[in-house]
């Protein structure tokens, strides 16, 4: 009875330590688990999860990875195992050890424990020393605990490569041996040639003469013309090919994690710089981006949003920043955002935003790769809702670049028969590279003449025939009951007539043009931007000077969407965005943009395209042969702009021939007061002068006139407008 009490004791005490160590080995199991979740996603984590990566990271740096897993791996071996080689456990935490140490000696990376260990080595080794004696000890190591001696291993890697070299002795042996074989068979034909030359004369004779019948038909000439032929056929009926990615180059990556460190100090930071001025706020969250950093901040109770807002001059002092700026709130979120400068920013290739999906998946033909977001994703826009876009900031803050951006990444979306650009640069600088290329548009010149507008005066003319050309494609629309471009195409290809393509009207400097002719310009504008969105017109609006005379109220009324980068005054931001907040901006390609509807701009880090890239797009696209065609809008565009040129000159002519008969004089000053416009007066003196009804003797500035000419020209005009009647 006794040995039945004491071995069932015994065999409870059993299962107890059998229970208690598979308690222990799932927990370990489950902690190994979520330490290594908290490493890999720590802002998924929550407050908790966040302070034990940082703390984990603190001690053990990159090889905290490796000691959390192989948390889980011994609390596996215990669960499945009976016995447990505590020898192997404890040379497994000397290799992880070991790699801290070598990690810190060659990157730094090891935490706070490798870094005490690594200067005990290199006092004793040196840095290279060291580095050997660690890594020597790791495979060791890692070979005590696979059981794999690393003898066996190099004479196994020595035999592969000597095997190596004894198949390629071999191989080198049977191509020599080949080659002398292949000289010996074309060195024989040449020696019986010389041996038996006289007596095969006559046959070669024969040989050479049906060679020569043969070539009377000249059967390859015809069928290399039959050939050529056809390719000319082809060559028009080639399909246009769209640029590829790989014409762009990339440009270098940060370093995310030193970046991601350098961060939590900043965080603490600005927590300690808004406590010193009693404002309590914690930093909730960190958004990393290319250039700017967003710090959310939630405010304790009772403290209000302004005495964060008022705070930006002393914050960018404490962390050592150009410029800060606060949003107040964070849309979507209850919490204050301060976007203070990374201090090495990092730019934004445009091969980044055109490979990524959000472009790939767009089905628009005017997608826009503007850049990317302060969270670092890119940013996709398309310009069909816009519908305009109006783009304003300083010199060298990435407005041109912009414009590059916008024209390079509809190149990748869209065929010449599909979108085309009326391009105005009256700087002629930035847009002259695209010409030669199929996609340009000009409704007043043939297509074989077009290229990039850079005389303010054509560009008036240029604009005032678009304007045309929206009527005409508005009476279109109408005759098929259609509403806008979309739905005509649709009915075009059911019907299979001609689709209408898009026109995207790019001016690079409005100032300059608002300078000369500024009612011209503004009319043309207004009028586009009201109606040409439906008919598939859409304007993008260039100036370096946001004033108000350039901006005026009529261009700001019809283009909603607008970008701004940096500039000078809180009084230009305004006249931009109706806001303040670009003056803060930190230029090269840093803007706010405020798309058609939004409540509040949103910052972004504009896509950077390179000369190069320009050029290698441009080329490959001019390389395919196309040429531009718009016959029938050139035809009749300049038909009714010729017939209206002709019959305002004769009336405008002959009023001022009424009014310099009345006050017996002429002069610009008179001209503009009765016409309303200097540029009108300039054009009927012109006009005037060369009919030869006045002229300026030499040495005057005094118009003279021949009255008795102008009297005859208009009796000859009675006469016969009386024997009309």
């Amino acid at each position: 009875m006794r040995q039945n009490r004491y071995s069932g004791r015994y065999f409870q005490v059993k299962t107890k330590q059998k229970k208690t160590k598979e308690v222990r080995a799932i927990v370990g199991i489950i902690v190994g688990l979520v330490l290594f979740y908290c490493l890999v996603m720590p802002d998924q984590c929550g407050a908790v999860g966040k302070f034990l990566s940082e703390k984990i990271f603190y001690l053990f740096g990159k090889t905290s990875y490796i000691l959390v897993l192989s948390i889980v791996l011994i609390s596996v071996l215990f669960l499945i195992s009976k016995k447990i080689n505590f020898i192997k456990i404890i040379i497994g935490i000397l290799s992880i050890a070991f790699l801290s140490v070598f990690l810190s000696v060659v990157k730094s990376d090891g935490g706070v424990f490798g870094n005490f260990l690594a200067d005990f080595f290199v006092r004793l080794f040196g840095k290279v020393g060291s580095g050997i004696v660690l890594f020597a000890s790791i495979l060791y190591f890692i070979s005590f605990l696979s059981n794999i001696s690393l003898i066996e291993v190099t004479k196994k890697i020595l035999d592969y490569i000597i095997q190596d070299i004894k198949e390629w002795q071999n191989t080198r042996k049977l191509i020599k041996k080949t080659e002398v074989k292949q000289e010996k068979k074309f060195e024989l034909p040449k020696i019986e040639e010389h041996k038996i030359g006289p007596q095969i004369e006559p046959v070669s004779k024969k040989i050479e003469q049906p060679q020569e019948v043969i070539k009377k038909p000249a059967i390859k000439p015809s069928i290399e013309e039959k050939i050529e032929k056809q390719e000319k056929i082809k060559e028009p009926e080639k399909p246009y090919i769209l640029p590829s990615v790989d014409l762009l180059t990339d440009t270098p990556q940060l370093d995310k994690e030193y970046q991601y460190e350098d961060l939590i100090q900043k965080a603490a930071l600005l927590e300690q710089t808004l406590s010193s001025f009693n404002v309590f706020a914690k930093v909730t969250d960190i958004v990393p981006g290319p250039m700017v950093t967003r710090f959310d901040l939630t405010p304790e109770p009772g403290v209000k949003v302004q005495q964060i807002t008022n705070l930006s001059n002393d914050i960018a002092l404490a962390m050592k920043a150009q410029s800060v700026r606060i949003m107040a709130p964070v849309p979507g979120k209850g919490t204050v955002g301060v976007e203070i400068p990374n201090p090495k920013g990092k730019l934004v290739s445009i091969k980044e935003i055109i490979s990524s999906k959000e472009f790939q998946t767009s089905k628009s033909k005017l997608t826009i790769a503007l850049g990317k977001s302060t969270d670092g994703k890119p940013y996709i826009t398309d310009l069909t809702p816009m519908p305009h876009l109006l783009i304003a900031g300083a010199t060298g803050s990435g407005k041109s670049v912009c414009i590059h951006t916008i024209i390079t990444s509809m190149l990748f979306k869209a065929t010449p028969s599909e979108v085309k650009f009326l391009l105005i640069d009256p700087k002629r600088l930035e847009l002259p590279v695209y010409n030669g290329l199929p996609h340009l548009y000009d409704p007043t010149v043939p297509p074989e003449k077009v290229q990039v507008i850079t005389n303010p005066k054509h560009s008036a003319r240029s604009l005032k025939a678009l304007v045309t050309i929206m009527e005409k494609r508005y009476e279109k629309f109408a005759k098929v009951s259609v509403r806008n471009i979309e739905g005509y195409n649709e009915y075009a290809e059911k019907s299979k007539l001609q689709k209408e393509f898009y026109i995207v009207v790019i001016i690079d400097e409005l100032a300059d043009l608002m300078l000369i002719l500024p009612k011209d310009i503004e009319d043309s504008i207004q009028r586009l931007a009201q109606m040409a969105r439906a008919v598939g017109i859409h304007l993008v609006l260039a100036t370096q000077r946001p004033s108000v005379d350039v901006i005026t109220g009529v261009i700001k009324a019809n283009l909603s969407s607008r970008i701004a980068f940096q500039v000078l005054s809180k009084t230009d931001s305004r006249v931009i965005l109706d806001t303040i907040g670009a003056e803060d901006l930190l230029g090269k390609g840093d803007m706010l943009f405020l798309p058609t509807g939004a409540p509040k701009p949103e910052r972004l880090q504009g896509s950077y395209v390179s000369e190069k890239d320009i050029e290698s797009v441009v080329n490959f696209i001019k390389k395919q042969g196309l040429k531009p065609s718009y016959d029938e809008f050139y035809q009749s565009s300049t038909e009714e702009k010729s017939q209206s040129e002709d019959e305002s000159a004769k009336k405008y002519m002959e009023q001022a021939l009424h009014l310099i008969l009345e006050r017996k004089r002429v002069s610009q000053d008179l001209l503009k007061a009765h016409f309303g416009s200097s540029s009108r007066a300039t054009d009927i003196l012109s006009l005037l002068e060369v009919k030869g009804f006045i002229f300026k003797p030499e040495g005057t500035n005094r118009w003279q006139i021949h009255f008795d000419k102008i009297e005859d020209y208009l009796k000859q005009k009675g006469e016969k407008v009386e024997t009309e009647v």
